[in-house]
């Protein structure tokens, strides 16, 4: 398992990820990063900026670097609150 962090970027803001979330596998990536996108569009859902947001994912090493657009996961979010 490695642990990777998912800090969130609107705008100039950047909140970081401190605890950071253990995944077997590097494709639980997505599926981690669209549940993140499901709750933080429920916080955020009135500011203008959201869906110019950014995931950025890194590993502990910061070997491992991605950078999701959130509006990347706009379809997946009414499917993903539905459950």
């Amino acid at each position: 398992m490695s642990c990777y962090y998912f800090h969130f970027q609107v705008g100039s803001r950047l909140i970081r990820d401190t605890r950071g979330v253990e995944l077997e596998e590097p494709h639980e990536i997505i599926n981690c990063s669209a549940h993140i996108a499901v709750l933080l569009k429920r916080r955020a859902c009135r500011e203008p900026e959201w869906k110019e947001a950014i995931i950025h994912v890194e590993d502990k090493e910061r070997r491992f670097s991605v950078f999701l657009p959130i509006a990347r996961f706009a379809d997946a979010i009414p499917r993903l609150q539905a459950n």
